[in-house]
């Protein structure tokens, strides 16, 4: 039996595995929206419901799980995960 990666959303704080979350990655100063999990660095998860996507943008968990102040890279992600959700 092999174990499975869990991990937590920043949105509602379900814990289940990793490739049913979307990544968002800190790395090198740039933000990447990472879903297969190839770039490393600071990462947070969030599920792919519409409501935890706008808990996230929402209650600023972006700037807090990533430790980071770029507002520029933080409303283009953000704008990002909310075309996502069209």
């Amino acid at each position: 039996m092999e174990n499975q990666i869990k991990r937590k959303c920043q949105g509602c704080g379900k814990i289940s595995n990793r490739e049913e979350f979307i990544k968002i990655t800190l790395s090198n100063g740039k933000l990447f929206i990472n879903p297969n999990s190839k770039v490393l660095g600071r990462s947070l998860y969030v599920c792919l419901s519409p409501d935890c996507i706008k808990t996230l943008i929402k209650k600023k968990r972006l700037y807090s799980a990533l430790k980071f102040k770029n507002f520029d890279e933080i409303s283009h992600v953000e704008k990002l995960l909310q075309e996502m959700l069209s």
